[in-house]
């Protein structure tokens, strides 16, 4: 095996172990949520690309605060109510800088508490920014602080 062989096998277990090791920690922390798993593709990293970089403005935008976040949150279970089953990514590049977590959406509603703890939400120590994508529908939620401490959140679906 020459060197460079052997770095890119280093590379490949290392992502497998910390693959393994978000799986276990979203278990224990969401232990409820079965039907989930850790993708990474460069179609959906283009799909998340295409919604940071889309230019379109915020509907909503307040002083950082998590729980008003979740507040919004809460809100906007009532715009989505339509989406409940189908699957979404979530994107929250601290925690999952490789993955998208896929998921029910109607499981992420049912656990957002435990969801935001396995995401880290609660921590200050830098810029907020989460996303929440449709899987095969065109629908989402895309939530980011900016630095002046304003939070924005932006959301859209297939009616808007």
């Amino acid at each position: 095996m020459n060197k460079e062989t052997r770095k890119q096998r280093i590379e490949e277990l290392k992502r497998k172990n910390f693959k393994k090791q978000v799986e276990e920690k979203f278990r224990g922390i969401c232990a409820s949520i079965t039907d989930f798993e850790f993708l990474t593709s460069e179609e959906i990293e283009l799909r998340f690309q295409n919604v940071y970089s889309n230019g379109q403005e915020p509907q909503i935008q307040f002083k950082h605060s998590l729980n008003r976040i979740m507040k919004e949150m809460s809100f906007l279970q009532e715009e989505f109510e339509a989406y409940k089953n189908e699957y979404i990514l979530v994107d929250q590049k601290e925690i999952l800088p490789s993955y998208r977590l896929k998921l029910k959406f109607e499981d992420f509603w049912n656990n957002l508490n435990l969801i935001a703890d396995f995401l880290n939400l609660e921590d200050e120590s830098s810029l907020f920014w989460f996303t929440l994508l449709g899987y095969q529908k065109n629908f989402g939620i895309f939530i980011y602080e900016d630095e002046y401490g304003l939070d924005h959140i932006l959301f859209w679906n297939e009616n808007s």
